[in-house]
């Protein structure tokens, strides 16, 4: 299944013979058949779609999402058919209240996404972890690493401020993700560029190719949680705000290091040879992107492409919330 992103000025999607016709200038510049197609991305300004289009993805559940300048999702068209079973949304609704419940998920969730982190670390350095330069680098982020796995495996609600274990775990989650850059700027894994990671308002072509990477990895996380009859903005960690999918960034977390960080690292090379987050360079990202999804792993010793892995680990988070299953979550091997 195709992960489509539009990102050129001018570009028009029409609908021909249950085929997604994409033209530029009059000119046909590709086709492929709806069947094969799960989310489609508007990442520009200027861009055109057609009604029957609009109207075929949302009879076959192909979302369309629209970015904004700085590729956060602002608005996305969906069908009426989507999965949402009323059952388990009661029973999301009440994970939520159950503080113990959502604690135990949010651990395992904060767990999974340190060690798919340090999974990252290793995978680029493997072969030079005996470089007497990279060796005490890489031991004093295992050290510090595990003493705050020890740490976030520990908390659990306070009968005194029961509520409280939400800003405790962001903020272990977040000493760890500083650790994480830091020690990828003191092994020189990404381009010069960075210095720390930044949101809004960057002029660090690294940290704009990032933001693109996890604005289409939330399209495509969002895509699991409709499917799965979840409610996308009901979360267990992140805090509900208007307009703020808080489910889709819980879930998300798992995977920002291997699906998106991971690749940015790969392309070093080339994101240093960029003055600014281009049309050709976001074509690159999401064809990596893309071909990762498609990349065969291991799950429950068979080889599945990653996107169909997270797709079930998603229906087993699900059935987390109901009491059916025990939710583990996916790390990767390095």
């Amino acid at each position: 299944m195709r992960h489509i992103v539009i990102n050129q000025y001018g570009t028009f999607l029409g609908l021909v013979s249950e085929r997604l016709v994409v033209k530029q200038k009059d000119e046909i510049v590709e086709e492929l058949p709806l069947s094969r197609i799960r989310t489609i991305s508007i990442a520009k300004k200027g861009i055109s779609l057609s009604v029957d289009l609009i109207h075929a993805c949302a009879i076959r559940g192909i979302r369309i999402f629209f970015l904004d300048w700085n590729n956060r999702i602002v608005s996305a068209v969906m069908g009426q058919n989507q999965h949402a079973v009323v059952s388990l949304r009661k029973a999301q609704f009440d994970a939520i209240k159950n503080d113990n419940l959502s604690c135990e998920l949010s651990k395992k969730v904060i767990i999974t996404k340190i060690k798919n982190q340090h999974a990252v670390i290793m995978y680029f350095t493997k072969n030079t972890i005996k470089n007497s330069q990279n060796s005490p680098i890489i031991n004093n982020y295992n050290n510090l690493i595990d003493n705050l796995k020890k740490i976030i495996l520990n908390t659990s609600p306070d009968a005194h401020d029961i509520s409280n274990w939400r800003n405790r775990l962001m903020g272990l989650e977040g000493k760890a993700a500083t650790e994480y850059w830091h020690t990828l700027v003191k092994l020189r894994l990404l381009p010069g560029d960075f210095t720390n990671r930044e949101t809004r308002f960057t002029e660090s072509v690294t940290n704009k190719a990032l933001n693109y990477g996890y604005a289409i990895l939330l399209s495509k996380i969002w895509a699991a949680v409709d499917n799965s009859g979840m409610e996308a903005y009901a979360g267990i960690l992140h805090t509900d705000r208007p307009g703020k999918p808080s489910l889709v960034l819980d879930l998300m977390e798992e995977y920002r290091a291997w699906l998106v960080d991971r690749i940015i690292i790969k392309l070093r090379n080339q994101i240093s040879e960029y003055m600014n987050l281009d049309m050709n360079l976001k074509k690159i990202i999401s064809n990596e992107i893309h071909k990762s999804l498609m990349t065969k792993y291991t799950f429950n010793k068979k080889r599945i492409k990653l996107e169909n892995i997270i797709q079930r680990q998603i229906y087993r988070f699900a059935g987390a919330l109901v009491g059916q299953k025990k939710y583990k979550g996916y790390s990767f091997k390095w």
